[in-house]
């Protein structure tokens, strides 16, 4: 008898509006899953349980070091593992691939983010008396390329879903006065990134607009532009809020960001830029002190500067060590994906920005060292 039990991430609450998954609610994932895998035993028989859980791993698979985790909570499939009782555990969350993994005795795996790449588990059990007992476990993870084969009967089901996305993407919405790029956004003020901090500070009718570079591999010709590379600059299903803010919440925002050069457990993705002000950033500074000439309107940013500030969903309820905005109070929300108002921006405006602001720089002794790592690795993929 084998059973599988679902678990998501408890932490859903904190980036999800509440009227989207009102009246349920969240408990936590290790005490659920624990309870679960013992009334599975005890009432079911099961013989092997396998959880498949939307959560990820905190910790470092070779050296055992325990990340910093920007929501509590949110990766924990290593607990899961340690102490729900469960044979093996297939998760999923932080966009990496971990093919096989124990704790104690668990299997533990993780396929790629996206279809990747496909996982396969394989639990041998053999008769022990009137039940059985696992013999043997094992894992591996399997590359999506473009050598798989596929399967001629799935395809025909999505074709026509496939084929209208195509037509869509494909439509020309705008111009582009210059080839732009996001490869350098983490490291210098880019048009691309300009561009969405554009279409955030017209919706929100903001002071100041926080956005991240998602992805570092957006090309937008000079020329026409389609939906694709616009919808290839907001990978994401965020929407917009604008909050009431002031200078000192502005100020901390970025000092949060700036630990993305000293700390591997900032994920790009969580390395905000702002505009609407101007200021440098000196990651040979020590913590709190690296956010320089912070200034709005050409003024020293002073911390009780009453500012209205648009950031994402996610941002608004603290995600990534951004707990400065959560006690906000809400001002507006969008009822459209910042994706959509993207599209829809543009093809009203009918232009991109040719050029960044240039509203913030990188300064210091390890500005030069940052910029010339991030022009080495352009182009290449990104893990997260």
């Amino acid at each position: 008898r084998v059973a599988i039990v679902g678990i998501t991430t408890e932490t859903v609450p904190s980036w999800e509006k509440k009227e989207n998954y009102a009246p349920l609610k969240f408990e936590s994932a290790v005490a659920v899953a624990k309870k679960t895998v013992a009334e599975l035993r005890a009432s079911k028989k099961a013989d092997v349980i396998v959880i498949s859980a939307h959560t990820g791993l905190d910790r470092d698979t070779r050296t055992g070091v325990v990340h910093e985790q920007s929501l509590a909570n949110e990766q924990v499939a290593y607990q899961i593992a340690e102490s729900a009782g469960a044979d093996a555990v297939i998760f999923g969350h932080t966009h990496s691939e971990l093919a096989s993994y124990k704790v104690g005795d668990v299997l533990m795996m993780q396929p790629r983010n996206w279809g990747m790449s496909l996982g396969e588990m394989d639990i041998t059990v053999e008769r022990d008396g009137a039940s059985w007992k696992i013999s043997s476990k094992k894992s591996k993870t399997i590359p999506v390329t473009d050598a798989t084969a596929v399967d001629e009967s799935i395809l025909a089901i999505g074709k026509p879903y496939h084929e209208a996305a195509e037509k869509y993407l494909s439509q020309q919405v705008a111009e582009s006065p210059a080839a732009l790029s996001t490869a350098m956004s983490r490291v210098e003020d880019t048009a691309l990134i300009d561009a969405i901090q554009m279409v955030q500070m017209d919706a929100a009718k903001a002071d100041v607009s926080f956005a991240s570079a998602f992805n570092l591999n957006v090309h937008a010709p000079k020329g026409k532009i389609s939906v694709r590379e616009l919808a290839a600059l907001y990978l994401y299903d965020n929407t917009l809020y604008a909050i009431e803010g002031n200078g000192k919440m502005v100020r901390e925002a970025l000092e949060n960001s700036a630990r993305f050069y000293f700390n591997r457990d900032v994920f790009g993705y969580n390395y905000d830029m702002a505009e609407g002000v101007t200021y440098e950033v000196d990651p040979s500074r020590p913590p709190g002190s690296r956010i320089l000439n912070l200034k709005y309107k050409g003024q020293p940013l002073k911390d009780d500067q009453p500012l209205r500030l648009a950031v994402n969903n996610y941002r608004a309820g603290g995600s990534a060590g951004y707990t400065m905005f959560p006690n906000a109070k809400v001002v507006w929300r969008s009822s459209l994906e910042i994706r959509e108002m993207m599209i829809d921006y543009f093809t009203r405006v009918g232009k991109l920005p040719a050029a960044p602001t240039n509203n913030w720089k990188l300064v210091g002794d390890r500005a030069e060292e940052l910029i010339s790592a991030a022009r080495k690795n352009a182009g290449q993929p990104e893990l997260q």
